[in-house]
Order: C-alpha cells, then structure tokens, then sequence
C-alpha cells in the first residue's frame, strides 16, 4: 500500500510536509480499515449465526446461503463499518501521526532505540 500513495513532494521539515504525510496516512488507514470490515463481516455473520443455531460452519454457510442467497455476505456491514474500520483506521492514523511527529522533534523510535541497545558494542 506505502508504494501506491504518493511520496511527500516537500522535504522533511519544510512547510506543508507534516500535511503531505498525514493525508497519505488518512488515505492509508481508511483503506485497511474499510477492507478489515469488508473481508471479516462475511465470517462475523457466520460466527453469530453458528451461535445462535449450534450448527457447524459447513451447515451454517449451507443454510445462509439458501435462503439469502449471496447476499448474507454483507448483511450487517454498515455496523461492522463503525465496529472494526474505525478503531483499525483510528490505530493506523494515529500511530503514523506519532511517529511522524516524534521524527520531526529528533526523538529515536522505540524499536531504533531497542535495536541500538541490544548491538554490540565495537
């Protein structure tokens, strides 16, 4: 996914380059976020179908696909939207915003810091 957004055009540190990064990680999260919630609500129906029935999952699937045809696959998705892309999206986002900022103010990432702690010494 990092190779199909664009590269920041504005160097590290100058003005609008801060912006450039966090619309590329806005883009990037609500990307995973909405293909999280897309390829597991499929298998969320199955499972609360499975538990309300005590059926197998081979019946399970038989069943649903009986009589709703293809389309239990996205029965549900607007509220699997809200429950599973947001936090994934929100995670993502913010994780790339701290990272950006600590690399703005100098600061080591903690796995750099984990890594240098553990070399040895020359």
């Amino acid at each position: 996914m990092q190779e199909l957004l664009p590269k920041p055009t504005a160097p590290p540190g100058a003005p609008g380059h801060r912006s450039q990064v966090l619309q590329a990680s806005a883009v990037k999260s609500i990307a995973a976020g909405v293909a999280g919630a897309a390829l597991t609500n499929p298998l969320d129906v199955i499972r609360n179908e499975m538990f309300k029935t005590d059926e197998a999952l081979g019946e399970t699937t038989r069943r649903l696909l009986r009589r709703e045809g293809a389309s239990f696959l996205w029965r549900g998705m607007a509220r699997n939207l809200v429950a599973v892309a947001a936090p994934i999206g929100m995670t993502i986002f913010l994780t790339d915003a701290i990272v950006d900022y600590r690399s703005s103010r100098g600061v080591a990432s903690p796995a750099a810091s984990a890594s240098a702690a553990t070399a040895p010494a020359a």
